[in-house]
C-alpha cells in the first residue's frame, strides 16, 4: 500500500519502509535520510493497525528522539505519544521505574551524572587508601563505565582483574566494588546502571521479559553501529519472539568505541539475524558530488566496512578547500577570514561549524573570533545544568524525593551556610558509617554525636524536617511548582538574593535559576499535567552534551568532531588535520584505532552540505613545545586517486589558492622540477628562494626563505608555489 506521503521516498527507501517479513539492517549511508526511513515505517505500521504502544524505536540522544517524535506526529497526528519513542538511557529508567520494586530498588532512584559517579568514585578512593591517587578518579570513572557496558558487574569484574598483574586494574576493580556498594546505599543508578540492570530485570525475572517480548510487535533501533554490549543484548531480548528488528547504521559512522560501542554488532547483523533482509540506502540528499567524493576517498581506505557507494544528483558545488597553515594560530586566522567570506556573499553565522579533534583545540578558534567581534558558541563546555546554582537547587529536590542520596546531601549541607563546616560533615559521616544508616538519618540523631558546634546542631535539627516537607509537595505538585517551592522553602533564592547586592555574579545565578524554572515549566508543558518533578529530574539526568543545542541561534558553532555526529552545515571548516593530532596517537595507534579515526574524519566531512574546507598546521605548539607536523594521512586520501582501493568514479575537486577559491589556470612547479635556490612566488607570502628541501614524491617538502624575511616550511602536494 503506498500513499501519497510515500512518493517522498526513493525505492530503497520505500522498500526498508514497508518490509514486513521480519529482521531487516538498513546500512544507511551518511545523508541518506534513514531517520525518514524509520519515521514513515512508524506510520505506515500504525496505518496497517498496528497499536502504536506495541512500537518501540530507540535512539542515542535525546535531540534525535525528540526530532523522532516530532516527524511521527507530523505523519500519524495523534499518535507519536504513544509509540514508545527513547534514547536506550530513558528506556532503560522507564523500565526500572517501573519494576523499581523487582530489583529492590527504590521508586525515586537517583541518576547520577559523569561529575556525580567522579565524586563517589573520589569517595570510594578515599576509602581504600587511594585517595592520593584521585586525579585519576576520571579514569576509574571510565573504566567502571565500559565494564557495566560489558555487563561485568563489581564481582565479575573483580575476578577478571585480581587473575592477572596489571596493578591498574586490580585498584579500579577494588573501587569498583566500593564504589557500587555506596551507589547502592544511596538509592542511586549512574548511566552504565540504566542498561546493565535493564539486562539483569529481563534475564532474572521471566515473567518480566515474556511480557516485554510480547508487547513490542515492532523495534526499531537507529544507530545501530554504536551499539554496546548491554543495548545489543536488550535488542536481541525484546525482539526475540516477533523478530521484527528493523536495524538502521552505518559502519562507516561507528565513532565510539571508547565508550563502549562494538562495530561488529552492525557487520555481524546477518550472521545474529539468518533469515534477515539488508536494504542499503546510497542516495545522499545532504552533500555536493564534490565534498561526497573526497569523504568517499577517505573511507574507502577501511577494511572493516559493508561495499556501497554513495551518490548524489545535486550539481558538483564549490570545491572542497585545502589549506596548510605555518602555525595554529595563523590557521585559525585564516578560517576566521573564509568565514568573513562567506558572510560578505550572504551566509548565515549558523550555517557555519568549525570541528577538530580535541577540545583544547578550540582557544585558538574563540580568541580569533573574538578579535573578529564575531557571536560564536562552544557546543561541549560547561553545560546549563552544570552550573552551581542549578546543581545545588536540583540537589534539593533529589534529596526531598531519595533522602538517602548522599552525594547530593553532602552538596547541599551547607548551602545557603548554616554552620556546617567540612570537620562537623566528617563527623557526621564518620558516625553513619559505624551506625550503618543514612547520613540524613545520623543528622536526626546528633545528639548522640559529641563535638558538634551547636550551629551544626541547628542544622541537624532544621534540614531533615526541611526536607520531610519537601517531600511530600514534590509527590504532588506540578514540575514548575514544585521548583519553586524548593528554592523557596530552602532559602536558597532568598540567599542569592541577598548575596547580590555585593557579588555581581550572584545576579546571573538568579537568572540562570530563572531560566531553571522556566525549563521546569516547558517539560510540564510538553509532558502534560501529571508531570512531576521526578520526572523533570530524570529528563535533566538524562541530557548530553548535544541535547541542548539550537541550530537556530545566529552564531558560529565550534565543537568537536564526536560531537557534530548527527548534524549537519551548509559550511564545515575540519581543522587540526595532521599526524598525532587527527588521527590522534597516529604512530602509536593499532589498526583498529586507525580505522575509527578515519571514520571520524568521514563523519566530520560529510556533515558539510555546500562547503568544506581542510585545514592543519606545519607546526603546533603543545605543553609549550613547538612541533613540525606533517598533513594527516586523510588529507592525502581525499586526494589521491588510482591506488587500487575502490575509489570514486570521478575525483573530488580542490581549490588551493588562500582565499580557498579556483584562481584559473594553475602556474604550480611540478614536483619533479623543485630544487634548492628556486625561485619561487606563493599567492600569501610573496616571493623567495627554496632553500631546503626533504621527502620525496607525494611527501616532498621544501623551506622556502621569503622576500619579507619570514621562513616557511611547506607541502609542496599543497602549497601553489608557481615560478618567480
Amino acid at each position: 500500500m503506498t500513499t501519497l506521503r510515500d512518493e517522498k521516498l526513493n525505492p530503497q527507501q520505500l522498500d526498508a519502509a514497508g518490509y514486513r517479513g521480519g529482521p531487516l539492517l538498513v546500512v544507511a549511508g551518511a545523508g541518506t535520510g534513514k531517520t525518514r526511513v524509520i519515521t514513515h515505517r512508524i506510520a505506515r505500521l500504525i496505518e496497517e493497525g498496528v497499536p502504536p504502544g506495541r512500537i518501540l524505536a530507540v535512539t542515542f540522544t535525546n535531540k534525535a528522539a525528540d526530532e523522532m517524535r516530532r516527524r511521527v506526529e507530523d505523519l500519524a497526528p495523534g499518535r507519536a505519544n504513544l509509540v514508545w519513542i527513547h534514547t536506550f538511557h530513558a528506556f532503560g529508567a522507564k523500565l526500572l521505574r517501573q519494576h523499581a520494586s523487582a530489583l529492590k530498588l527504590p521508586q525515586h532512584f537517583t541518576i547520577y551524572d559523569a561529575d556525580d559517579q567522579k565524586r563517589l568514585v573520589v569517595e570510594a578512593m578515599r576509602e581504600i587508601g587511594l585517595e592520593d591517587q584521585k586525579n585519576k578518579a576520571g579514569l576509574y570513572a571510565s573504566l567502571i563505565s565500559r565494564a557495566k557496558d560489558d555487563l561485568l558487574d563489581a564481582q565479575s569484574y573483580k575476578i577478571h582483574a585480581m587473575t592477572g598483574i596489571d596493578a591498574f586494574r586490580q585498584a579500579a576493580a577494588r573501587i569498583y566494588e566500593v564504589y557500587q556498594a555506596k551507589l547502592d546505599h544511596a538509592g542511586a543508578l549512574d548511566f552504565g546502571d540504566l542498561l546493565m540492570k535493564s539486562v539483569e530485570l529481563l534475564r532474572d525475572h521471566e515473567d518480566i521479559r515474556r511480557y516485554y517480548e510480547e508487547l513490542f510487535l515492532h523495534l526499531m533501533v537507529d544507530e545501530y553501529q554504536d551499539t554496546n554490549r548491554a543495548q545489543y543484548i536488550l535488542t536481541k531480548t525484546l525482539g526475540a519472539k516477533h523478530r521484527n528488528v528493523c536495524c538502521v547504521g552505518d559502519e562507516d559512522q561507528s565513532i565510539y568505541s571508547w565508550r563502549g560501542a562494538d562495530i561488529r554488532n552492525i557487520l555481524e547483523f546477518e550472521r545474529d539475524f539468518k533469515d534477515s533482509k539488508v536494504v542499503r540506502l546510497e542516495q545522499n540528499y545532504r552533500s555536493t558530488p564534490n565534498i561526497l567524493n573526497a569523504a568517499t576517498c577517505v573511507i574507502a581506505n577501511n577494511r572493516q566496512r559493508k561495499p556501497k557507494t554513495l551518490w548524489t544528483e545535486s550539481p558538483a558545488g564549490e570545491p572542497v578547500a585545502v589549506w596548510e597553515a605555518a602555525t595554529e594560530s595563523e590557521e585559525a586566522r585564516w578560517v576566521v577570514c573564509q568565514i568573513l567570506r562567506l558572510v560578505d556573499v550572504g551566509a548565515s553565522l549558523k550555517d557555519i561549524a568549525i570541528f577538530y579533534r580535541t577540545n583544547a583545540q578550540s582557544r585558538q578558534f574563540e580568541d580569533a573570533l573574538r578579535l573578529a567581534r564575531l557571536p560564536h558558541r562552544v557546543v561541549g563546555a560547561m553545560r546549563f545544568y552544570e552550573r552551581k546554582e542549578v546543581k545545588d537547587a536540583l540537589a534539593y529536590a533529589r534529596v526531598a524525593l531519595n533522602p538517602a542520596d548522599s552525594v547530593s546531601l553532602v552538596r547541599i549541607l551547607n548551602v545557603p551556610p548554616r554552620g556546617v563546616g567540612k570537620v562537623s560533615q566528617e563527623a557526621l559521616e564518620r558516625f553513619a558509617a559505624v551506625q550503618g544508616i543514612q547520613l540524613l538519618d545520623a543528622m536526626r540523631r546528633e545528639a548522640e554525636i559529641p563535638g558538634l558546634p551547636a550551629a551544626c546542631r541547628r542544622a541537624c535539627r532544621e534540614l531533615p524536617l526541611l526536607i520531610d516537607g519537601l517531600r511530600t509537595d514534590l509527590e504532588t505538585l506540578p514540575a514548575a511548582q514544585a521548583m519553586s517551592r524548593v528554592l523557596e522553602r530552602t532559602g536558597y533564592w532568598a540567599w542569592l538574593e541577598g548575596e547580590s547586592e555585593s557579588d555581581p555574579e550572584a545576579l546571573a545565578r538568579l537568572n540562570n535559576l530563572q531560566e531553571l524554572l522556566n525549563a521546569a515549566k516547558e517539560f510540564e508543558e510538553v509532558r502534560g499535567p501529571s508531570a512531576r518533578l521526578g520526572d523533570f529530574l530524570e529528563g535533566v539526568s538524562l541530557q548530553s552534551d548535544i541535547d541542548t543545542f539550537d541550530a537556530r541561534t545566529s552564531a558560529i558553532t565550534l565543537m568537536t568532531v564526536h560531537l557534530a555526529k548527527g548534524l549537519e552545515f551548509p559550511a564545515v571548516f575540519l581543522t587540526g588535520l595532521e599526524e598525532g593530532l587527527f588521527p590522534i596517537g597516529a604512530g602509536n595507534s593499532s589498526h583498529d584505532e586507525l580505522e575509527e579515526e578515519r571514520r571520524l574524519c568521514y563523519v566530520g566531512m560529510t556533515r558539510a552540505r555546500e562547503r568544506l574546507f581542510l585545514t592543519y598546521a606545519a607546526t603546533r605548539r603543545i605543553f609549550g613545545q613547538t612541533y613540525s607536523n606533517l598533513p594527516s594521512r586523510f588529507v592525502l586520501e581525499a586526494r589521491l586517486m588510482g591506488s587500487g582501493r575502490q575509489q570514486p568514479a570521478e575525483a573530488p575537486q580542490f581549490a588551493l589558492s588562500p582565499a580557498g577559491l579556483s584562481s584559473g589556470p594553475s602556474r604550480q612547479i611540478g614536483l619533479s622540477a623543485i630544487r634548492p635556490g628556486m625561485r619561487v612566488r606563493h599567492p600569501e607570502f610573496g616571493t623567495g628562494k627554496i632553500i631546503e628541501k626533504s621527502g620525496h614524491g607525494e611527501a616532498l617538502k621544501v623551506t622556502v626563505y621569503f622576500d619579507n624575511g619570514k621562513t616557511r616550511k611547506l607541502m609542496v602536494r599543497y602549497a601553489p608555489l608557481e615560478p618567480a
